[in-house]
This record gives structure tokens, sequence and C-alpha cells, in this order.
């Protein structure tokens, strides 16, 4: 007797739900972000609480799209409860027309990095220490 076949929703429905695909799809997640524009710098400031930023932030500038990608590390293997996300998380935002990719400075203090570009007629924001 031939083996009953499934529907292709119900194999996509089996693999989502399996163990490994399923702990990726849980792991980590968007990065909560805020822009704005100041004295033609343009701004953006990103919620990243418990990453070292020497190591676990990546930003980077390719034709007009800015790209922050962060890990948080789960150093804590036993735990009687897990609100904290982690792994890797991302965000992309495209940047105002006419944007210097190659201004770009950036700072991390107390969880947020702060990403700094110079908008056209603007002086290039001034090097931030860490």
């Amino acid at each position: 007797m031939p083996a009953q076949l499934r529907s292709p929703r119900s194999v996509l429905r089996t693999f989502v739900r399996s163990a490994p695909v399923a702990r990726l799809r849980q792991a980590g997640g968007p990065i909560r972000a805020e822009d704005y524009v100041e004295d033609g710098v343009y701004v953006i400031r990103a919620d990243l609480p418990g990453v070292d930023p020497l190591r676990d932030i990546d930003v980077t500038v390719h034709k007009g799209i800015l790209e922050i990608k962060a890990i948080r590390r789960d150093l804590l293997k036993s735990r009687r409860r897990a609100e904290i996300s982690y792994g890797l998380f991302r965000r992309v935002m495209t940047l105002p027309a006419g944007a210097d990719g190659d201004s770009l400075t950036t700072r991390y203090d107390s969880g947020v990095l702060e990403v700094a570009i110079a908008l056209p007629g603007a002086r290039p924001p001034t090097p931030i220490r860490r």
C-alpha cells in the first residue's frame, strides 16, 4: 500500500516546528531603534543592552542602506526562568538621500548604540570615543 501523501503546507508546518528551526526562529529578533537629524547629522540610536560593542556589534553601509547586526551571547546555561532574548539581532534602515556613509561614527553607552552620519552640506561628525 503506498504511503499517504501529505500536503505541502503540512510538510512546511512540520519543518518549521522542528527543534533546530524553531530555535532559530525564536533567537534574537529586530533591534529597536529611533532616528533623527540634528545639526546636519543623521543619528540612529539602537537599543542593544547586554552586548560587547567591540566584539558583538557590526555596522555597515552599502548603497544607501545601513545594517546593524549584534549578537547577545547566552553565557548562563542553567536557569529557572528565561525571558531575555539571545542570538542574532538585526536592523536594516534606508539612509536619507546623499548621506555620506564614509563619515559614519559610532558610540556605545549604557546599552545604546549611537550611529552618526553626515548629510549633504554638513561638516562631518566629530569622532566619538568609545
